[in-house]
């Protein structure tokens, strides 16, 4: 049998779930671009939950999957899922869930709440990246919105100093 690593397990769902984004409150329309945009501005709402681990369906061939909860900044609540994940990886975390919920002596919503605080502190370990200051501006990439600032010349006719 297979065991995989908690260092594994968090890697393979902070994989799965930054592949959600960008993600669209439905209420308010306030787009998260990224997993780590989500975490910082969201509000986590407790606790973790895994369909398929309450009704003891660990090999389920049409697995429901399980819903980390957040509150959107305008207080809608917004749900990460694993739901879309592929089944062959499904079966394995609720197998390394179930395996490691014993051996630790934690119930499965610690097990679940462990590793969504994990892979939280994985994103929000890594410094931020940079967007392009173009593309912040809303611009496409190499069209500046000022044209001045396109020319390279300052409103004095001064070369620019910033490339």
């Amino acid at each position: 049998m297979f065991v995989m690593t908690d260092a594994q397990v968090i890697r393979a769902l902070r994989t799965f779930y930054e592949g959600l984004f960008p993600k669209v409150c439905s209420n308010c329309g306030r787009r998260y671009a990224t997993l780590r945009e989500y975490i910082e501005a969201t509000q986590r709402l407790w606790p973790s939950l895994d369909y398929d681990i309450e009704m003891g369906n660990l090999k389920t061939p049409k697995p429901i999957g399980g819903l980390a909860m957040a509150n959107c900044v305008c207080g809608t609540t917004m749900a990460l899922s694993t739901k879309h994940m592929p089944i062959g990886q499904t079966h394995l975390l609720l197998e390394w869930i179930r395996i490691e919920s014993e051996r630790r002596a934690w119930s499965p919503t610690q097990m679940l709440d462990y590793l969504r605080d994990e892979v939280r502190k994985d994103v929000l370990a890594e410094a931020p990246r940079e967007e392009s200051p173009v593309l912040r501006k809303g611009s496409m990439p190499g069209h500046s919105p000022d044209p001045k600032a396109a020319s390279g010349t300052s409103p004095a006719g001064e070369e620019s100093r910033h490339p």
